[in-house]
């Protein structure tokens, strides 16, 4: 059993104001400092942000009551030391000791594992967490990048491979539609789809739906360059979606510490890196919506295109 403290009677940093049972509560993922969740909004960062420089980490003060419960939600990480920092460094995270303090205080020698966090932000735990199993050369699958690629990259600001992957995408995508046993393919289903409209299969007698399937497969089988390409389309996509899903978080270790050490060798001055590694880090929706809207403005300008040359 171990010792979890409530933050009622603590204060936040930002108004200063004793937190209450109710009160919706976020904690900085550096430090551990509690803030009401509007202040960390309105202030943009952790009011103890100008201390972790100096490795500050928040301790909850006498007037909290330790609380006995079970510790089990803190995730294991197996095969990494402990940080070897003393107890008294150990820093409460949402009413539990910050993962963070789980980890070596050093991702490399010239990077800290707190920079590191601070340029991820989102889900900076779990990422931590990837970056060492993949120092440790354990294999590690990202499941958002195997899903959303390419999208994913440029969400975490990996602009170059986002763009490499979604040229890919699009020549997936458009450039086998075009080619004319995938489109000759196409029109057939279509054609069929439209001839046996699916709302309507209900009416249909048995005779009728063997004579449905029995004209789908011949078409199929009429076109065999077409099938093939279509199955080769989308065997293709799902080996590379799954090539990224084990490399994004090499990908995104390697994109992190390359921009770290690039700040901290052009910004002499500490607090500045800080705010650098804080706003060159985090995710970027715009970038993703952008590139969603890219590939969506590609994909029409090509359909349109070959409509007016047919």
């Amino acid at each position: 059993m171990s010792n979890y403290f409530r933050f009622e009677n603590e204060l936040c940093p930002i108004c200063q104001q004793k937190f209450s049972e109710n009160d919706d509560i976020v904690v900085c993922p550096v430090c551990g400092t509690p803030h009401h969740r509007d202040c960390y909004k309105q202030n943009g960062e952790c009011g103890n942000f100008h201390k972790h420089n100096e490795g500050y980490r928040w301790a909850p003060s006498a007037a909290s009551e330790p609380v006995n419960e079970p510790q089990n939600n803190v995730p294991p990480f197996s095969g990494q030391p402990f940080n070897s920092q003393d107890a008294s460094s150990t820093v409460f995270f949402s009413g539990a000791p910050n993962p963070l303090a789980l980890f070596p205080k050093d991702m490399e020698e010239d990077v800290s594992t707190d920079e590191a966090a601070e340029f991820v932000q989102l889900s900076a735990i779990k990422y931590i967490q990837r970056f060492f199993y993949t120092k440790s050369k354990k294999k590690t699958f990202n499941w958002a990048a195997f899903f959303l690629a390419p999208y994913w990259f440029f969400y975490r600001k990996l602009y170059k491979l986002g763009t490499i992957f979604l040229a890919i995408s699009l020549l997936l995508s458009v450039g086998f539609n075009l080619l004319p046993p995938v489109q000759s393919l196409y029109n057939d289903v279509n054609e069929w789809a439209e001839k046996y409209d699916v709302e309507n299969v209900k009416d249909f007698t048995d005779e009728e739906i063997q004579e449905a399937f029995a004209e789908r497969n011949n078409f199929i089988l009429k076109n065999p360059v077409g099938t093939a390409l279509v199955l080769a389309q989308g065997g293709l996509t799902l080996a590379i979606q799954i090539f990224v899903g084990f490399k994004a978080n090499k990908w995104y270790y390697d994109h992190t510490i390359k921009n770290i050490r690039k700040i901290k060798s052009e910004e002499p001055d500490p607090q500045r890196q800080k705010l650098l590694i804080f706003k060159l880090g985090g995710g970027s929706m715009s970038a993703a919506f952008l590139a969603l809207l890219a590939s969506y403005t590609v994909t029409m300008a090509v359909d349109l295109l070959f409509t007016f040359i047919k």
